[in-house]
């Protein structure tokens, strides 16, 4: 039983106002429970959104730190054998014993002691994004690929996309102006490795 702060008349539990002064009547106890019970949800709330928050946030630094990228990860390979998978070809066995063709990958390898022309689609140090731009290019079907620019002398610390390789600069120019609205900037260069 609770009393009228203000009279002192005496009330019912969960009555709000004095029925002989009007005055309010506190409600210590419920009061106190419901506060508790109203944070809840909100409690519940913040943590899920700092969960996902975090699980996030670990995907993107995965995806940007991931150095996995090398050219021959399965993600860049295609279902269908290589040309030289005929008859005769090796076989690889998975690992219930089926055997399938080799997958080659996507990307356009450059063979380090080779000196000719190509374009360069899109130059940049962030190794991820480039090998995207290079995936995205060879699936629509241009002969594409990713180089090291320290390797071949053409700057420092960057990842250049290439489209193609050429025996004449005209050739790599005359490619370079047919792609230069789906890549804005592209441009024909000689590729050397650095001796």
């Amino acid at each position: 039983m609770t009393t009228c702060p203000r009279c002192g008349e005496p009330a019912e539990p969960g009555q709000l106002v004095c029925l002989e002064c009007g005055g309010r009547i506190a409600l210590k106890e419920e009061s106190g429970e419901r506060r508790s019970l109203d944070r809840l949800p909100a409690v519940a709330l913040l943590l899920c959104v700092v969960v996902i928050g975090a699980a996030a946030l670990g995907f993107a630094l995965s995806e940007l730190t991931d150095d996995s990228g090398g050219d021959s990860s399965a993600s860049d390979r295609t279902s269908e054998p290589s040309p030289s998978a005929g008859a005769g070809a090796p076989q690889t066995e998975t690992e219930t014993g089926d055997s399938q063709p080799p997958s080659k990958s996507l990307l356009l390898q450059w063979p380090k002691d080779l000196t000719a022309y190509t374009v360069v689609l899109v130059s940049s140090s962030d190794r991820p994004a480039a090998r995207r731009v290079a995936l995205e290019a060879a699936k629509s079907g241009l002969e594409a690929g990713m180089l090291r620019s320290d390797d071949f002398d053409l700057g420092t610390n960057l990842w250049i996309v290439f489209a193609g390789r050429f025996d004449n600069q005209e050739s790599a120019e005359r490619q370079a102006g047919n792609l230069a609205e789906r890549y804005p900037g592209a441009y024909a260069t000689l590729v050397k490795p650095v001796s």
